[in-house]
Parts: structure tokens; sequence; C-alpha cells
């Protein structure tokens, strides 16, 4: 079995064009993406990201459902047409194909988990995200 810490896990820094566009991510258990781990799954994708405040991952789709677990902090996701401002111990499903964003709206590092349930997962951003470096 492996496990993960999320605060051991290696991130890379993302952005987007547009201000603030920037977070940190990794995706254990997934061979082809930041944050590969020995056990690889097929099944599944888990992306685990933080964001300073005032910090958003801009617009985008995901081929599958997404399930948003926020660990710490407060987020704004904007869902479709739906906003909601959503604390730590919140589960969000986003479902498939349904454009999305996150915002922190709070003081602190807002730590969250992404799992979908297929991989890997076909994501397509307004603003493609590059990723300049590692933490």
């Amino acid at each position: 079995m492996e496990t993960i810490r999320f605060e051991e896990l290696e991130l890379d820094a993302v952005e987007q064009d547009g201000p603030n566009a920037q977070w940190l991510a990794g995706f254990p258990f997934s061979s082809d993406r930041p944050g590969e781990t020995t056990m690889e799954s097929t099944d599944y994708t888990v992306v685990y990201n933080e964001l300073e405040p005032g910090a958003h991952i801009g617009k985008h789709r995901d081929a599958s459902d997404e399930l948003l677990i926020v660990l710490a902090g407060t987020i704004e996701a904007v869902v479709g047409s739906e906003t909601a401002t959503v604390g730590a111990g919140t589960l969000t499903v986003i479902p498939a194909d349904t454009d999305h964003s996150v915002r922190n709206a709070g003081s602190e590092t807002v730590r969250m988990v992404g799992l979908f349930g297929s991989a890997p997962v076909d994501s397509a951003f307004d603003s493609e995200p590059t990723i300049s470096e590692k933490r």
C-alpha cells in the first residue's frame, strides 16, 4: 500500500493568463502528471491544489465528474451559472463538461483535493495553464 502526505507531495507552480491565476498542483498516482508516485492508477485521477489568498484557477471543463474536497481555507466556486462560497470540510460535485472556476476567497492558503472517476482526465481551459517550477 502506498500513502501520500499532502505536505510532502512535490507540487508544481501552475499559471494562466490573467491576474492571480496561479496555484500549486500535484497529481499523485498519475505517472504522466506532476507528483508521480510509485503506485499508478488507471481508474481515477487525483489532483491536490493549493491557492494563496486571492489566487484562482480559471474557467475550465473536465471530461468527467469532479468531486472537490476543501481541506483548508475558503473558496468561491463558480459551477455553470451557480456560485457558492464554501469552507474546509465541504464536498462539491462538479458535473462533467461544466464550466467551472475556483478562487481563494479567504485569508489563508486553500488546500483542496479533486477526485475524478477516470484516468487520465481530459480538461479544457479557456486559458491553457503552464507549469513553471517545482516547490
